[in-house]
C-alpha cells in the first residue's frame, strides 16, 4: 500500500497555500466570473427590476424644513435696553435644547394642529397605490362636530357620471370621536354602507355625519374613485411629534432646522409654517404677558397710593387754611426731611419685606410663575435669587417636556427631578435669608425713627403737626411719583416687544427620505454581484476536486507540469490517428515534446503513467501518448501493467491473450506476448491472464528480465499501470521508468488524495516526476488558436 507519512503536513500545505491561491490570484477571480457570468445576468435585472418595481408602487416619504433663530439672552430687547430697571422682569433663562423640548411638547404641536385642516384625509384611489390629496380633491367635506363620527376607517367616494356620489363604508371595528368636545365616546363593531348622494346632501349615519361639497375651483380629472378618512387632534398630535425632528446648525449655534416627513408635500410645508408662527407668536405672548401683569401690579399700587396721596393732601391743606400756618422754622424742616428719608427707607424695606414673604408662599405652593416678577427694591437684581430662580424654570421646563416625550420611566427623568428639588430647597432658603436680613434691616430703620420721632416731639405742637402732615404728604408723593414712571417705562417696554425667535428661511421640501432611490438601486446592485460571489465562494470552498493548472501548481509545488489534454467529444479511444487534426491530438503531441526537456541530458526510454484513482485517463493517455511517439518514427511499446483493471487488452481486443501475466510466470518467452497494432511504429504488450498477486508477481526476478528485452528492443516504452492512490504496483515499477507521467484528471481528481499522494512521492524522491492535466475545457485554456488553419486539415489550410 501507498504510504501517507506526514500526510497531515502535506494536507496542511495544501490547505493553507493551495486554497488561499484560489482567492489571491485576481486573474482566476476573473476567469470564475466570467464563467458563471450567468448568474450574474440573473440577479442584475431580477435585483434592479424588483427595486424599480417598489419606487413605482410605495408612496414616497418626503421631507421638509424650515430654519430658525433663537436668540441668546444677551441678545433680548428687555435686557439690552434695561427699561426695566427698577421693577425690571427677570431674564427669561433658556437654551436651545430647553426651546427643543418646548416645539416638540404635545401642548405646542397640539395648538398648531387645532390651526389646521388636517382632521379630514382626502386619498385619490389608485390602481396600485393611493394619492393622498390636499387642496386638490375635486370636494370637500363638511362634518357635523356634534355628531360621533368613525375614526382611521376609510369612507370610499365615487363621483358617478350623474354628478352624484356613492358613499360606501366598509369596516370590522373603530372609534367614535367627537369632534366639538375633541375626545372619543364609543367603539363600534364591524358595519357596511352604501349609499347614493347628491352633492350637498348630508350622509347620516350612527357612526358619521357629514356631506360632500364640489369645489368648481378644482378641474375634474379622469380620477373617479376617492376616499377620505377622519382623524382625531390627539391622533394628529402624536402623529407628527414622531414624525418631527430638530437639528442645530452646528453645537452652541443659535440656528435650529426644524424638519417633519410626510407623504403630501403640501401638507408638511403648511404644518412647518404654521409651527414656526406659533413658536413666534407664543414667544411674544409670553413677553407681553410679562409685561401686562408687571402693569396691573403697578397699577394696583398707583391706586392704594393715589388715594392715601389725595387724603392727606387734604388734610395738609384744611391745616394751613384753619391755622393759617405756612413755613416751619430751619430746624424743624430739616428734621422733617430726615424723618422722610427714613419712612422711605422703612416704606422700602416692607415692599421688600412682603414681596419676599409672597415669594416663599408661591415656591411652597409650588405655584411659582415662569415670569416672575422681581422689583428692584429686592435688592437681589442678577442675584443669587434671580439665578436660582432661573435654574428652578429651566429645570422645570425640561422635566415637563421629558414626561411628555418619553414618560416618568426615563432614568434621567428622575435625576432631573431630584436635581429640581435640590434647586428648590436652595432657593426656599436663599429667601428665608434675605427676609431676616430685611428684619434687621428695619429693625435699625425704626431705631432711626424713633429718635426722630423723640426729637420732633420737643417742638412746638403746632409745628410738629404740620411737619407729620407735610412728611405723610411729601412721602406719598414720591412713591406715586416712582409709580408712575414704572408705569411709562413698562408700557413702553410692551410696545417695544418683539420676539426672540425669528424664521430666516421658509419652509421648504428638502427632498424625498424613502424610498432612497440612489441608496436602493446601489444596494440591489450590490446585492446582485455579493450573492452570485457568494454562490461562487461558497462553490470554490466547497469544491474538493482539481479544475486547473493553477490548483494543481497549488497542491503539487515543486512538480513540473509537462502539459494539459484537452477535452474532446470523439468516440474513439484513439485520437492520435483518428482525429490527427484536433485539438487533443495536438495536445499529445505537446506532451510528447515537453517529455524531451524533462531530463535534456538523459535519454528517456522508459515512461510510466499513473494517477490518484480509477477514472481519471491513465490508461487513455497512455495509448495515445504511445501513438503520438509512433507516429513520429520511433519504435514504441505500450506495456498494460494494470493487472487489476486491464483496459488495454479491450481496447485491442486481448482479453484472452497471453501477456505479462505469463510471462512472469514463465509460461511465454518474451517474443509470445508482444502483439503488433494497426500503426507500424506501435507494438502492444497486453496484461494477460489476470493473476491473484499482482504486486508478487511484479516484485519477481523475471520483472527486470523483462525490462531489459523491452530497452533493447524500443526506443520508447509506455508502460501503464495501475492508480498509484489505491495499490503499490506503480510504486514498484517506479524504479524501472526513466520518467513517470501522473495523470490528474480536471473535475474528477480529489485535492486531498492527490495532495497525500504526491506528497509521498516527493518525500520518496521520485526522479524525473511529472504532472499532466487530462480533460481540460478548451475554452478555459485559450485553445482557440488551433483552430486558425495552422494546425488543421491541409485540404482545408
Amino acid at each position: 500500500m501507498v504510504s501517507h507519512t506526514n500526510g497531515n503536513s502535506v494536507f496542511n500545505r495544501y490547505t493553507n497555500v493551495g486554497r488561499a491561491d484560489n482567492f489571491s490570484d485576481i486573474k482566476k477571480m476573473l476567469r470564475l466570473v466570467w464563467h458563471h457570468w450567468i448568474f450574474f445576468a440573473i440577479t442584475i435585472p431580477l435585483f434592479l427590476g424588483a427595486v424599480h418595481l417598489y419606487h413605482r408602487y410605495t408612496l414616497p416619504v418626503y421631507k421638509g424644513s424650515v430654519t430658525m433663530l433663537f436668540k441668546s439672552n444677551s441678545e433680548k430687547m428687555l435686557n439690552d435696553v434695561n427699561l426695566m430697571e427698577g421693577f425690571g422682569l427677570s431674564a427669561e433663562v433658556r437654551n436651545i435644547e430647553n426651546q427643543t423640548f418646548i416645539i416638540r411638547s404635545q401642548k405646542t404641536i397640539k395648538e398648531v394642529i387645532s390651526r389646521l385642516d388636517f382632521g379630514v384625509s382626502y386619498f385619490a384611489d389608485g390602481r396600485f397605490k393611493d394619492t393622498e390629496l390636499y387642496h386638490s380633491a375635486p370636494f370637500e367635506i363638511e362634518i357635523e362636530e356634534k355628531h360621533p363620527q368613525i375614526l382611521n376607517v376609510p369612507v370610499s367616494i365615487k363621483i358617478l357620471s350623474s354628478g352624484n356620489y356613492l358613499v360606501s363604508v366598509s369596516a370590522e371595528d373603530g372609534i367614535l370621536h367627537r369632534f366639538d368636545l375633541s375626545e372619543d365616546v364609543a367603539s363600534v363593531e364591524s358595519f357596511n354602507f352604501e349609499k347614493e348622494v347628491a352633492p350637498g346632501e348630508w350622509i347620516e349615519h350612527s357612526n358619521f355625519s357629514f356631506r360632500i361639497l364640489p369645489r368648481k375651483d378644482i378641474v375634474q380629472s379622469s380620477v373617479s374613485d376617492f376616499y377620505i378618512v377622519f382623524h382625531s387632534l390627539q391622533q394628529l398630535t402624536a402623529q407628527y411629534r414622531s414624525r418631527l425632528s430638530i437639528n442645530t446648525y452646528s453645537e452652541g449655534s443659535s440656528i435650529v432646522f426644524i424638519s417633519v416627513t410626510g407623504h403630501n408635500p403640501q401638507k408638511i410645508i403648511r404644518f412647518l409654517n404654521v409651527l414656526s408662527e406659533v413658536i413666534v407668536e407664543n414667544n411674544l405672548k409670553r413677553k407681553n404677558d410679562m409685561a401686562s401683569r408687571s402693569l396691573e401690579f403697578i397699577r394696583q399700587q398707583l391706586k392704594n397710593v393715589e388715594d392715601t396721596l389725595n387724603e392727606t393732601q387734604k388734610q395738609l391743606m384744611d391745616f394751613r387754611k384753619r391755622n393759617r400756618f405756612m413755613i416751619p422754622s430751619e430746624f424743624a424742616a430739616r428734621l422733617a426731611d430726615n424723618f422722610l428719608e427714613k419712612e422711605k427707607e422703612l416704606k422700602m424695606l416692607e415692599l421688600k419685606y412682603d414681596y419676599f414673604q409672597q415669594l416663599k408662599a408661591k415656591f411652597s405652593r409650588g405655584s411659582i410663575d415662569e415670569d416672575y416678577l422681581l422689583p428692584a427694591f429686592s435688592g437681589d437684581n442678577g442675584g443669587i435669587i434671580t439665578q436660582l430662580v432661573g435654574r428652578y424654570m429651566d429645570a422645570r421646563s425640561e422635566l415637563e417636556s421629558l414626561n411628555h416625550l418619553s414618560g416618568a420611566e426615563n432614568p434621567y427623568y428622575l435625576q432631573l427631578k431630584e436635581k429640581l428639588n435640590v434647586i428648590g430647597r436652595t432657593l426656599i432658603s436663599s429667601i428665608e435669608k434675605q427676609i431676616e436680613t430685611v428684619k434687621i434691616q428695619q429693625n435699625e430703620v425704626r431705631k432711626e425713627i424713633n429718635n426722630l420721632s423723640a426729637r420732633m416731639n420737643r417742638l412746638p405742637e403746632l409745628e410738629k403737626e404740620y411737619l407729620e402732615l407735610e412728611r405723610a404728604f411729601k412721602l406719598n408723593d414720591a412713591v406715586y411719583t416712582f409709580l408712575l414712571q414704572k408705569n411709562s417705562e413698562t408700557q413702553i417696554a410692551k410696545a417695544s416687544n418683539v420676539p426672540d425667535n425669528e424664521v430666516l428661511d421658509q419652509a421648504t421640501i428638502t427632498g424625498i427620505v424613502s424610498p432612497n432611490k440612489r441608496g436602493n438601486y446601489g444596494k440591489a446592485f450590490l446585492l446582485s454581484l455579493i450573492i452570485p460571489a457568494i454562490i461562487i465562494g461558497l462553490k470554490e470552498a466547497l469544491n474538493v476536486k482539481i479544475r486547473d493548472r493553477d490548483e494543481l501548481n497549488a497542491i503539487a509545488g515543486d512538480v513540473p507540469f509537462l502539459g494539459s489534454i484537452v477535452r474532446s467529444n470523439a468516440d474513439s479511444e484513439n485520437v492520435i490517428t483518428q482525429n490527427p487534426y484536433s485539438l487533443m491530438a495536438e495536445s499529445f503531441r505537446s506532451l510528447r515534446t515537453t517529455i524531451k526537456f524533462i531530463a535534456p541530458e538523459e535519454k528517456i526510454k522508459v515512461i510510466l503513467l499513473t494517477s490518484t484513482n480509477t477514472g481519471e485517463g491513465k490508461t487513455f493517455c497512455a495509448l495515445n501518448l504511445a501513438y503520438a511517439f509512433a507516429i513520429s518514427g520511433r519504435k514504441t511499446a505500450l506495456v498494460g501493467f494494470d493487472m487489476r483493471k486491464p483496459r488495454l487488452s479491450e481496447i485491442f481486443d486481448k482479453q484472452q491473450s497471453i501477456g505479462i501475466s505469463n510471462y512472469l510466470i514463465r509460461q511465454n518467452k518474451f517474443e509470445e506476448i508482444v502483439y503488433s497494432s494497426d500503426s507500424d511504429n506501435l507494438w502492444v504488450i497486453p496484461t494477460g491472464v489476470i493473476p491473484p498477486n499482482p504486486a508478487e508477481l511484479i516484485s519477481g526476478a523475471r520483472i527486470n528480465k523483462l525490462f531489459e528485452h523491452l530497452r533493447n528492443k524500443f526506443e520508447v516504452v509506455i508502460v501503464d499501470t495501475p492508480p498509484i492512490g489505491l495499490v503499490t504496483d506503480a510504486r514498484l515499477l517506479m524504479q524501472y521508468s526513466d520518467c513517470c507521467l501522473f495523470i490528474v484528471r480536471a473535475g474528477v481528481t480529489h485535492k486531498e488524495h492527490f495532495s497525500l499522494t504526491i506528497g509521498d512521492l516527493q518525500k520518496d524522491k521520485i526522479p524525473h516526476l511529472g504532472l499532466v492535466l487530462n480533460d481540460v475545457d478548451p475554452a478555459e485554456k485559450r485553445y482557440g488558436y488551433y483552430n486558425t488553419g495552422y494546425y488543421g486539415n491541409p485540404s482545408e489550410s
